[in-house]
């Protein structure tokens, strides 16, 4: 298979693979830090607590 010289193929070609490994765990870094792990809105920690003690939504049809 043929790649063109613009290819990211080629970016990854000469460089040793624990660089490689370096910038790939940077870049899921820096996504994992930019996630909020609580939710911010008041709305949703209600609603996540809620569903902790097991109560039905105001929707939720008894059987």
């Amino acid at each position: 298979m043929q790649y063109p010289d613009s290819h990211p193929y080629f970016q990854y070609r000469n460089t040793p693979v624990g660089e490689q490994l370096l910038r790939h765990y940077a870049a899921r870094d820096a996504v994992r830090h930019s996630t909020p792990l609580l939710p911010i809105r008041l709305a949703d920690i209600g609603r996540f607590v809620t569903s902790l003690f097991g109560r039905r939504g105001q929707d939720a049809r008894t059987a």
